[in-house]
């Protein structure tokens, strides 16, 4: 048995240096070649740039918005075939092969955007029964594009990178079930955190009598992180901004969140031609903030 087992070791390296490539060990434990055949292929991603050929103002309004750093191709697939059937460089391609998907799906938004407690809390994610049932949608069916675009998902009257530099904002509930009773700062080697109070603590207390006051700061001066201890806070004052929850849509139930028909109501008001994006802060600010404690 000792013979059979040492003999059939021997075979079994044999074997094996009979088959292992050339190249393999030559940069690591991998075949080194393996580099040179990935060289080889065509590339299947065009890259935005490409896109944005053909597509100018779509790009325009992508990378003005926040979803400036999410590729054209993550959500509408590889574009080989499609560039090159409209650049006319290959005539073996159909119009059907070269088609890109622009169909909607839930798991698609959902992929990126689903809640997840791995995820850090400052990113966008929704349970989408908790979302509907917050914007009384009564169609559980309703497609996420009929709110947001997913080429101007925030509608940003500036450039990301034009939004100001603030600070990464920590809230208790990150790490704890419920917040804690007492002040952080008396427990013994606890990291330091910041909540929008300790900053603009005027404008939280008057927030705290408004209309709006269920609501996380964040909720609508969203924050988009650049690196471990900051990013960029918007202070968006766009109407269409405050019509994704308050355009009047014949999925939700008008009992719940107050909705009014953006022309209509302009029109009333005498505004039909008004292109301020503003527009709804001349009226509504107070029922957000005290006009006094904002910055101009």
């Amino acid at each position: 048995m000792l013979v059979l087992l040492v003999v059939g070791g021997v075979i079994a390296v044999g074997f094996q240096r009979m088959l292992r490539p050339r190249s393999f060990g030559k940069l690591g434990t991998y075949r080194a070649n393996a580099i040179n055949d990935v060289l080889a292929q065509i590339p299947r991603h065009q890259g935005r740039e490409v896109c944005g050929s053909c597509h100018e103002d779509i790009l325009s309004l992508h990378q003005k918005d926040i979803h400036y750093n999410v590729n054209c191709e993550d959500c509408h697939g590889p574009g080989k075939l499609h560039v090159a059937y409209f650049m006319g460089t290959d005539d073996s391609i159909t119009q059907q092969q070269a088609e890109l998907p622009r169909e909607y799906t839930l798991e698609g938004c959902l992929f990126c955007h689903r809640k997840l407690a791995s995820r850090p809390r400052n990113f966008p994610q929704v349970d989408a029964v908790e979302h509907f049932k917050f914007l009384h949608v009564t169609d559980p069916k309703t497609r996420c594009i009929e709110c947001h675009s997913p080429h101007e998902p925030l509608f940003l009257l500036t450039r990301v990178s034009d939004a100001r530099i603030h600070p990464i904002i920590h809230e208790c509930k990150e790490c704890h079930a419920r917040k804690p009773e007492g002040d952080f700062r008396k427990v013994k080697d606890h990291p330091v955190i910041f909540v929008c109070s300790d900053c603009h603590g005027k404008i939280a207390q008057d927030f705290s009598t408004r209309t709006h006051a269920f609501l996380r700061c964040t909720a609508c001066h969203l924050f988009h992180q650049e690196n471990p201890t900051a990013g960029r806070i918007f202070k968006n004052g766009n109407r269409q901004f405050c019509l994704l929850c308050h355009e009047k849509k014949p999925f939700k139930d008008p009992e719940g969140v107050p909705q009014i028909d953006s022309k209509a109501h302009l029109t009333e008001l005498g505004l039909e031609d008004d292109k301020d994006p503003r527009i709804c802060l001349t009226c509504h600010l107070g029922e957000i903030h005290d006009d006094a404690l904002v910055e101009k």
